[in-house]
This record gives structure tokens, C-alpha cells and sequence, in this order.
């Protein structure tokens, strides 16, 4: 979302590329000025927030006057107050507070994501959960069930969706989607896949996307590296029949391109390197109308991808500077985000990948030296692509129906992981989501590994699960050479 504030133009003169509309939401302060902030609701434990303030300077004065107003009535006699010393801002917020050049952001001074975020939220759009603490080391947040209990307890209290989530979708026009991020392989999995349950029943029609979020696993002991997997298979296999995509993301271990240097301990840089795939890959769901773009939906993307009807998983590969020009979908280009629980499915190097439904989207790229590479590809694809079966491209280039030169922005609060980014404010970036049948193996692999660590009246159903959304990737126009692509 901080990358997002970049696009905005403030003349008259200027055309945005992009439709504010879609991610910001217009308002009116407690001094009656406009603002415009991100349509979203973010839930966070205890502590999450760190310096980050439900009230902040845009709605202070009106809800400070609510709650003074409140308080007597709620209670007549006399009360102790006791507070907990408030988490100081960093170096780089209060520069920015004070409207002066902040200070360059490290791995050391980013402690919390409210310490690099740009922007002012909704007081709404913050929602902290106060039954368990970050990090706590006497009840940590890391197992799947903590999760689906936590939020049966509060929606049996207080309906979620209705409370925090309706709000914002009353105030769309026209909702194209909805969109969700959460880490799958711990806690946040079992709440996420039982919010995206509510959100079905509330909207059986709507596109939902999930963005599952993997922990690097650096340093971890086998225990916790066995729980995390545990946690992703549950996941995976809820949210796969709940969502309208499922798109798993993992820095992967040791495998990132030469231009491309993420420290897997910092959150700052993991999510960074997320946030850059993510935003690049659905900017066109939000082009503006116009300038020769035609406005493409979240259900577009999918109907592209889910080509066999039950294919709700599906890979992101991205290359940024150097590998997106060269093209990330060649074998060893950009880097691969797609590794369920840094699991390799057996002999996977070794199968030839067959692709069941891909979208290609490029941005800042110069597309001059690449037409003649396309005209050579459609030419060879003409007759087999007419096939039944064949996997359905959408290559989002000059030719067809998006291009962008608009590159992806580098702000001050952006780490320097991108060498081809160094000293610059943008960056041109290639993504590719894909349906193919390497997802298959992986998710076996998941199942295979996970299965026995799973309570027994829980196992059946979570192997059935896994194996439906396996068996969707399966190679059926083969010559029967897959045999290794039984169940292990």
C-alpha cells in the first residue's frame, strides 16, 4: 500500500495511469477536510502495531470528544488508570510527522511495519486483537486451531465481518474483489481461512483472492519447521476451496538471482520483495479507463488461470531490473515465489512442465526488442494453442491488452534489495502467474509430510483435501510417462 501513495497526481494537467478509486476511499476529517485513505482492514495482535495510533492526526479531535463523553456514563465510581508506556516512534515517523528529509531506514531501526508505513488509515481499518501478544513466548500465536478458535470466540461475541468488513464494502460503487494477505503457515492461516468462509456466505458471487504468506524458516528447529508445515497443509487445503485464487508466496533458501538480496530475517525485506509481486502483478485490475488500456477484473485473472475449473493454487515467478528484461519465465530468470513449505516434489527438475493457464504482465519494459521474439511465439503457438487442452496464455504485452511504462516505485522507506534499483526511484518488473502441473508434486509432497502430524479425527479430511486440489494439476494429456506422479 505504500508504494500505491506514488501514483497520485495533484495537477490538473496530469493523467494518472491509475484508478485511485479502487484501493483508496474518500472521506472527511474531524476538521472537515477531504481525505483519502486505504480501503482495508487490518487485524494484528497485541503490541502489532507499534507506534501506529487507531487515532490518528486526521480523526483525533472528534473522537477524543466521543470517547470524554462516553466515559461517565459507563461507570459512576472511581477509577485506576493504568497504562502500558506507549511504543516510541521510529527516527524515520517522527521526520516524517514533522515534515522534514527522514533518515535512511535499516534492518536494525525497523522494528514493527508501522515503523515504515506512509500513510494515515481509517481508524476502522485498524483492529487489534488483545487475546494473544506478539511474539510471546508463554502462549505464541503459531498454531492453526489458536486461529479458527480465535476467531470463532470473537465472532460468536461480535459478527467480524459485519462489524469491521461491511462498512468499507457499503461505501464501494461497484466491488470487483476482495483481497486478502495472511501468513498461512502459523496461527493466522486458521483465522484467515475461517474469515474467508464468513466472507463466502456474505459474498457467494465475489471474486476473493488469498496472498498466503510463508516465515523464512531460517533457524528453525525441526519441531517448529514440522508445525509450520502442518499449518500450511490446513491452510492450503481450506482456503483452496473457499477462495477464487490461492497464491502462495516464500522467499526461497539460497535460490535468488544474482540483482535480487533479501535478508529472510528482516520483515521489512521479505515484505518488500512481496509487496513488489503482489502490486505489479494486479496493477492492472486497477489502470484507469483509457489512453488505450481497457479495464481488466481480479475475475478476469482467474477465469485465465483456473482453465480447468478447480485450479484455485497457483505460482508466481517475478523478475525485477536485469531479469525482468531477459524474462523470468526462462528457466533460472527472477525468482520463484511458489515453494509450500520449502518443499521440492520428487524428480520436479525433471518433469517437463506443462502449463494449464498463465498471465504475463510486464511494466516499465521496453517492448521494441521483445516483438519479435512474440511474433515468433505466436507463430509457433498458432496451431497448438487451437487444441483442446492446451494451456491458455494470456501474455500481457504491447500487442494485447496491457503494457504499462509506468514502473514500480522505489520510496525512502523501501529497502535497497534490488541492485538494478540502486539510486533510483523506479524499477521495471516482469511477473507471471501460472496454473501447471508442478504445483501437483508440491502439494502431494505437503500432504505426504503432513498428514501423520494432523489429529486423527481431522486427518481424513485435511488428505482428501490436499489430494482434490493435487489431483487438479494432473497431467492428463500425457503419453502416460507420469507415473512418478502417483500419490507418495
Amino acid at each position: 500500500m505504500r508504494e500505491v501513495e506514488s501514483y497520485f497526481t495533484y495537477s490538473n494537467k496530469e493523467e494518472s495511469l491509475v484508478d485511485h478509486n479502487v484501493h483508496w476511499r474518500a472521506g472527511i476529517g474531524a476538521d472537515g477536510s477531504e481525505t483519502f485513505l486505504p480501503r482495508t482492514v487490518i487485524y494484528d495482535l497485541k503490541g502489532g502495531f507499534g507506534s501506529l495510533r487507531k487515532i490518528n492526526a486526521l480523526y483525533e479531535p472528534g473522537y477524543e470528544t466521543g470517547h470524554s463523553e462516553a466515559a461517565p456514563s459507563l461507570w459512576s465510581g472511581q477509577s485506576v488508570l493504568q497504562k502500558q508506556p506507549p511504543v516510541e516512534p521510529s527516527a524515520y515517523q517522527k521526520s516524517l510527522d514533522a515534515g522534514t528529509e527522514p533518515p535512511r531506514l535499516t534492518t536494525s531501526s525497523v522494528r514493527y511495519w508501522s515503523d515504515f508505513t506512509r500513510v494515515f488509515y481509517h481508524p476502522k481499518s485498524l483492529v487489534q486483537l488483545y487475546d494473544f501478544e506478539l511474539n510471546s513466548s508463554i502462549r505464541p500465536f503459531e498454531r492453526y486451531s489458536m486461529g479458527t478458535e480465535l476467531f470463532q470466540m470473537l465472532d460468536k461475541e461480535d459478527d467480524i465481518a459485519d462489524r469491521d468488513f461491511r462498512p468499507f464494502v457499503e461505501e464501494c460503487d461497484r466491488m470487483q474483489g476482495i483481497q486478502t494477505l495472511a501468513t498461512l503457515d502459523d496461527a493466522w492461516g486458521g483465522f484467515a481461512t475461517q474469515y474467508l468462509d464468513v466472507l463466502r456466505d456474505e459474498y457467494p458471487k465475489s471474486c476473493i483472492w488469498l496472498w498466503g504468506l510463508q516465515s523464512p524458516m531460517l533457524d528453525v528447529s525441526r519441531e517448529k519447521r514440522q508445525l509450520r508445515m502442518s499449518n500450511m497443509a490446513q491452510s492450503i487445503a481450506q482456503a483452496c476451496s473457499t477462495a477464487s485464487m490461492v497464491v502462495p508466496l516464500s522467499i526461497p533458501e539460497g535460490e535468488l538471482p544474482r540483482n535480487l538480496t533479501v535478508d529472510p530475517r528482516s520483515p521489512w525485506h521479505v515484505s518488500a520483495a512481496f509487496a513488489t509481486a503482489i502490486e505489479s502483478s494486479t496493477l492492472e485490475t486497477r489502470m484507469a479507463v483509457g489512453r488505450h488500456q481497457q479495464p481488466t477484473s481480479m475475475w478476469d485473472i482467474v477465469e485465465s488461470l483456473n482453465t480447468g475449473g478447480e485450479q484455485t493454487l497457483s505460482r508466481l515467478r517475478m523478475g525485477v531490473g536485469s531479469s525482468a528484461s531477459a524474462g523470468q519465465d526462462q528457466e533460472g530468470e527472477g525468482v520463484d515465489f511458489f515453494d509450500l513449505g520449502r518443499l521440492k516434489g520428487p524428480r520436479e527438475k525433471s518433469r517437463k512442465r506443462r502449463v494449464f493457464g498463465q498471465m504475463s504482465s510486464q511494466r516499465g519494459l521496453e517492448t521494441g526488442s521483445d516483438d519479435a521474439d512474440d511474433d515468433k511465439e505466436e507463430k509457433a503457438d498458432a496451431r497448438t494453442r487451437r487444441l483442446v487442452g492446451d494451456p491458455v496464455y494470456r501474455r500481457l504485452t504491447s500487442e494485447h491488452s496491457f503494457d504499462t511504462p509506468l514502473k514500480f516505485p522505489l520510496l525512502d522507506s523501501f529497502p535497497s534489495i534490488y541492485a538494478d534499483g540502486t539510486d533510483r526511484t523506479d524499477i521495471s518488473v516482469r511477473t507471471v502467474l501460472s496454473t501447471e502441473t508442478t504445483i501437483g508434486p508440491q502439494v502431494k509432497t505437503l500432504k505426504s509430510l503432513t498428514s501423520w502430524s494432523i489429529p486423527l479425527d481431522e486427518r481424513e479430511v485435511l488428505s482428501n483435501g490436499l489430494a482434490d486440489v493435487a489431483d487438479a494439476y494432473q497431467d492428463d494429456w500425457s503419453s502416460g510417462s507420469d507415473e512418478d506422479d502417483d500419490d507418495l
